[in-house]
């Protein structure tokens, strides 16, 4: 079994669609293609995971897409994945890396940036939470444990992520520092 850690999330099943087992995806990645027929996915990890064979898949609207399993056949088989994360191997998005543009980044390499703020070293991003109207960084610094600040280009500039950097300008009164 893979460890934990080398999984990444690129999707969140948020139900079922019709009577043949097909399932609404909340899809996180920017690379579709990780979708495609005969991709494996994962589902859990330890003696709890799954794994599924990609069938097919079509694009709804927006982020959402819906998603043919190898097993799963009917609508009682799709409920029991709701809400049900969807991860893949680290190994297989490093190899999609080359689809970015040349200033694109995998979310995945947030993680572990040290965070700026005002030219000082501030915190370290251990996580990035969906929200509905955007992504949020989780911050922990040393002084108050853990902050968030919304990732949006005004709040948070990316241009020296290569060097696991992340410079931060929250709006007046975001988190008392």
């Amino acid at each position: 079994m893979i460890p934990e850690k080398d999984y990444l999330r690129i999707a969140r099943i948020t139900g079922s669609h019709g009577l043949h087992g097909e399932v609404k995806v909340y899809v996180i990645t920017d690379i579709p293609e990780r979708f495609a027929e005969g991709k494996i996915l994962y589902f859990g990890f330890d003696k709890a995971s799954r794994e599924y064979r990609v069938e097919g898949f079509r694009p709804m609207k927006g982020r959402i897409l819906l998603l043919k399993l190898e097993g799963i056949d009917s609508r009682n088989d799709s409920d029991m994945l709701r809400g049900m994360d969807i991860f893949i191997q680290e190994s297989d998005a490093e190899s999609g890396r080359d689809l970015l543009d040349k200033d694109s980044f995998f979310y995945y390499d947030l993680i572990g940036c040290t965070v700026y703020l005002k030219g000082k070293e501030f915190g370290t991003v251990i996580d990035i939470m969906e929200a509905g109207a955007g992504d949020i960084l989780v911050i922990e610094d040393s002084k108050s444990g853990r902050v968030m600040v919304p990732f949006v280009d005004s709040m948070v500039d990316t241009a020296r992520i290569k060097e696991k950097i992340i410079d931060i300008n929250p709006v007046e009164g975001l988190f008392d520092i």
